[in-house]
């Protein structure tokens, strides 16, 4: 009797992959995951606009979605009981404070922030959101806020201790986390751990990075991906993980380099889609994913 072989095991997925890119170039736009799909939102095309556009990608292909209100650059977005929420950022050169949630093909505007800010992180934990850093009138914002769906209201936390603009940010345990920003670029990370209502530090990252890209991978650690140095000359090619709050291990480089892009998981893997290949405006459609 003749065995059949044994079937090859399945290989497992690359960490860094090629994903499909955008259907246009943009950058400074924000990014988050909902219902089964990748949402990419506002950002600035190449001749500096403040746009409207939203693209969705469902697993196979990307397709315009509900544009946004007004025109939106260095926006962020976050998911909260699977509706995609997107706070602030700057249009055409004046701050906003603005909510909006997306409700089926509409955007609806919620209560507005306290505090005008762009460049900042919007991040889901505990059943609200918390808009973290950013700046406004070319002054960092320090003052930190949280945002309650149950009464449409905003409420002011202790501040940033470092206040800085093109913050990245994620959630780890039960902590809302920004990393990196400027001016200058630093490797600081500041989280505010919503069960004490106090502010911790965390170990720095491996490099100073601003305008990077975070978020937390399978609900247990941290990614950070790309930015720009501290002099914000060159693009950073940084990929590091957090995998406890004990430090940040550098795990590869980017696959591809650039800054200004928001991180979103989107079937298991985090995305970023656009950003800038070179400092300044440099908008690119590439997308790429790790695991």
């Amino acid at each position: 009797m003749i065995e059949s072989p044994s079937p090859s095991p399945t290989p497992p997925p690359p960490t860094q992959r090629m994903e499909p890119s955008l259907p246009t170039p943009l950058e400074e736009s924000a990014a988050t995951a909902a219902g089964g799909k990748l949402y990419v939102i506002g950002g600035f095309d190449a001749a500096g606009n403040s746009l409207q556009t939203v693209w969705v990608f469902d697993g196979n292909a990307w397709s315009a979605g509900p544009r946004m209100p007004i025109g939106l650059d260095h926006t962020s977005a976050a998911t909260l009981d699977d509706h995609v929420y997107v706070a602030g950022g700057h249009s055409f050169g004046h701050d906003s404070a603005r909510l909006y949630r997306l409700d089926g093909g509409l955007w609806t505007e919620l209560a507005s922030m306290h505090h005008a800010r762009g460049g900042h992180a919007l991040l889901a934990a505990a059943a609200k959101l918390y808009a973290i850093g950013g700046n406004a009138a070319s002054t960092n914002v320090a003052s930190a806020e949280v945002y309650d769906p149950a009464s449409n209201a905003w409420s002011d936390l202790p501040s940033l201790p470092a206040p800085r603009n093109h913050v990245s940010g994620f959630v780890f345990g039960a902590n809302v986390c920004v990393a990196g920003g400027r001016p200058p670029a630093t490797a600081r990370v500041d989280c505010f751990n919503f069960e004490s209502s106090s502010w911790v530090r965390f170990p720095d990252l491996p490099r100073a990075t601003s305008g990077a890209g975070a978020t937390t991978l399978d609900g247990e650690s941290a990614v950070i991906l790309g930015g720009e140095n501290a002099q914000e000359t060159t693009i950073s090619d940084q990929f590091a993980r957090l995998p406890s709050p004990d430090g940040w291990m550098s795990s590869d480089t980017m696959l591809v380099p650039r800054h200004g892009f928001e991180l979103a998981t989107f079937e298991g893997r985090a995305w970023a889609c656009g950003g800038g290949s070179l400092p300044g405006l440099h908008p690119v459609s590439t997308c790429t994913s790790v695991v």
